[in-house]
């Protein structure tokens, strides 16, 4: 089992309807989309993949295997960025 946290290492502010990042570390700029504040936000605390998908689909009106899909690509894309941190749970 595995959870998802954000990296300590990022500042974030709002612009609109985005959420832009800097990474502090590397001096990168990131910006996300509405669906991707969103999942952000929810993230204020550890999530794992189950508990943000329940709550996205309580609040979005779209097919699981769609929100799946889709906080499955966020996820890998923010690790890889370095945006959130993948912890792995005993």
């Amino acid at each position: 089992m595995e959870n998802y946290s954000r990296n300590n290492n990022i500042i974030d502010g709002t612009l609109d309807d985005n959420q832009i990042m800097m990474h502090i570390g590397k001096g990168k700029y990131f910006g996300l989309t509405p669906v991707g504040k969103r999942i952000w936000e929810l993230m204020e605390q550890p999530k794992t993949v189950e508990e943000l998908i329940i709550a996205l689909l309580s609040e979005y009106d779209v097919p699981e295997d769609q929100c799946r899909q889709e906080v499955s690509d966020f996820l890998k894309k923010a690790v890889s960025y370095d945006i959130i941190i993948k912890n792995e749970m005993a």
